[in-house]
């Protein structure tokens, strides 16, 4: 019996070692996956959703009304809020 067969176990897992890790590694190489997505179509109808929702929860804070009458000034504070709501997400009026 040599010592290279009693020490070909060891060369083995080294192996086996080194392999995994290439393939680990192997994978932080390519772009990030991010980029790769797309926006749906039903994005600007969520982002309105979630924007009603931190308005209605702001105004409830605040103690107003949730859906203020147009002549209130609490109506125009609303708007306000909404308005930078939306344009942190991304989006600009029409």
């Amino acid at each position: 019996m040599t010592g290279l067969e009693s020490a070909s176990p060891w060369i083995g897992l080294k192996a086996a070692a080194l392999l995994s890790a290439m393939f680990l590694l192997s994978g932080c190489s390519s772009p990030p996956a991010y980029r790769e997505w797309t926006a749906s179509p039903d994005v600007p109808t969520i982002a309105y959703d979630e924007c009603n929702e931190q308005v209605d929860h702001t105004m409830r804070l605040r103690g107003y009304p949730l859906r203020p009458l147009p002549e209130t000034p609490q109506y125009g504070y609303r708007k306000e809020i909404f308005a930078l709501c939306m344009r942190r997400k991304g989006y600009a009026t029409e």
